[in-house]
This record gives C-alpha cells, sequence and structure tokens, in this order.
C-alpha cells in the first residue's frame, strides 16, 4: 500500500511538471531589458551580440544574487549561509570561465570591458522522493537551479547578452540528498557554456 502511495505522489507530482512546460517562463526582474530574448526552449530565452560581445578583452563580475523570480519555490526558504554559500560558488566559477577563455577579470569600468551581471532566480533542493527510480525517470526531486545573466558594456550600460534560464539536476546518488548537488551542477554547465561562448567568439 505505501508502495502504491508512493507511486502516486510521484506521477501527480511529474505530471504537474511536465503539464507546467509550454508556459511563459517567469521573470524576477532582475535584467535591464527583456525586450530581445528570443525563445530557445521551454527552459530557456536567450539574446547575443556576438560582434559586441567578440569585442571586449576583459570583464568586471558583479557579486551572484539572489532574486526570486514569481514563482520561485525557494522563496524564504533558503538561510543566509546557504545563500551565501552557492552564489560564491558561481561567482568562482564564473571567474574560472572568463579566465578560462582568455579573457582578462577587470575591477573597474573602462572601455573594451564588460559586465557580466547574475542572479539565481530559483534554487531547488533534491528531495527524498529522488531516492525512488519512477522519481528519477519523471524529474521529479532532482533539484536544480534558476538564473538571469547579461553582459552590460561597463561605460555605457548597454545589454549585449542575456539570459533567462531554469536547469535540473541529473541522477543524483542518495547518498548525496540533503545538499545543494543538483544546483550546483547546473550552475556548472551554465558556466562551461559561458566559456566555450567566450572562446568561440576570440
Amino acid at each position: 500500500m505505501k508502495k502504491t502511495s508512493m507511486w502516486i505522489v510521484v506521477m501527480t507530482v511529474g505530471l504537474a511538471g511536465i503539464s507546467g512546460c509550454g508556459k511563459e517562463m517567469a521573470k524576477a526582474g532582475f535584467l535591464s531589458d527583456y525586450s530581445k530574448l528570443q525563445k530557445e526552449s521551454d527552459s530557456s530565452l536567450r539574446y547575443v551580440d556576438q560582434k559586441a560581445v567578440a569585442g571586449y578583452s576583459a570583464f568586471m563580475i558583479d557579486p551572484v544574487k539572489v532574486v526570486y523570480r514569481s514563482d520561485a519555490k525557494s522563496k524564504d526558504k533558503l538561510t543566509d549561509e546557504q545563500i551565501t554559500d552557492l552564489t560564491s560558488y558561481m561567482n568562482t566559477k564564473i571567474r574560472e570561465a572568463i579566465q578560462g577563455a582568455g579573457k582578462k577579470i577587470a575591477y573597474q569600468p573602462a572601455a573594451g570591458v564588460a559586465r557580466v551581471r547574475v542572479a539565481l532566480t530559483d534554487i531547488e533542493k533534491t528531495a527524498a522522493i529522488n531516492m525512488l527510480p519512477q522519481a528519477s525517470l519523471l524529474g521529479v526531486g532532482i533539484g536544480g537551479a534558476s538564473m538571469e545573466a547579461e553582459i552590460v558594456d561597463s561605460v555605457t550600460g548597454q545589454q549585449v547578452g542575456a539570459v533567462v534560464e531554469s536547469g535540473k539536476g541529473g541522477r543524483i546518488p542518495f547518498t548525496n540528498l540533503g545538499d545543494w548537488s543538483a544546483a550546483k551542477n547546473v550552475i556548472n554547465g551554465w558556466t562551461e557554456r559561458f566559456q566555450k561562448r567566450l572562446e568561440e567568439l576570440k
């Protein structure tokens, strides 16, 4: 009976998530401009002026913030310590991505310098329900994160790139449940793609 009940819970939550696909992505109001964003998928909106971004040799990094979007599940649920851990982690990964792409880190606005602004807009913790194989298949309880980010000219403030995106973690072993591995894995994926795009724009 317990197995049947749990399966019903998993199916209900999973189908609720599936039924939400296709809706307009919720926004946090963090970006300076949303008007140029184009839909890449149900979980990603993106805009980039490739020529403009390629012209920057250095990037300033604003401290990553947490700015909850309207439908954020984690709003008011994270401790200050958890927020600091996740934002510091993402700050580090952004710095590594920029340096890995052969670009410099700048600390003051100047010609040829862009600013990178990033906000985590929702952070989902891996849930205990993920211990069931059925949950992993449906994407229930696997955790993840959402973000808004933009690249702006450090002098004029003109936006040259922006993204609104959500990501889910992969199948995580039961021993890792209860931490933020899924959210950090999503952050890793974002920053790896950011580095790759910077390299391609050289």
